[in-house]
């Protein structure tokens, strides 16, 4: 895997350029990350392309499907990502609605993935991981 950002995007890059993409970005975000972005309606085959990765879909935006890809992390020590976020469906606490939230998810490399924030934010915002689906991450800090 990439040690670093830059070589992370050229290799997010060549992903999606084999997959066919001639029009997908990849743009450094800061060391650890790279935010890709693709046609919306080519969102199934940028997917497929990213699996090698570790890659988070967040919230569309401009017709474009953007995906956070990360590096490895350098060790194995537990660390920290803020997620801003928006959830939608049934039991979603009034005061939410509409509303954007935030909330620091912990990723213990081994264990977990910034793949799994959906996941973290469906047990923390509904109680069960069954309503990752209903988590649309919009941005992380």
């Amino acid at each position: 895997m990439p040690a670093t950002a830059a070589e992370l995007r050229e290799t997010v890059l060549a992903s999606l350029t084999t997959a066919g993409f001639t029009d997908a970005t990849a743009v450094r975000h800061n060391d650890t990350m790279v935010i890709a972005t693709v046609p919306v309606d080519r969102r199934p085959w940028a997917e497929f392309a990213l699996l090698s990765h570790t890659a988070l879909r967040l919230a569309d935006k401009a017709e474009r499907a953007r995906y956070a890809v990360f590096t490895e992390p350098d060790d194995t020590d537990t660390y920290t990502r803020v997620v801003y976020f928006r959830a939608t469906g049934p039991g979603l606490a009034r005061q939410y609605v509409d509303k954007e939230l935030c909330h620091t998810v912990r990723i213990t490399p081994g264990y977990n993935t910034e793949a799994d924030i959906p996941k973290a934010l469906a047990v923390t915002t509904f109680g069960t991981v069954d309503r990752a689906d209903d988590i649309t991450v919009t941005r992380l800090a």
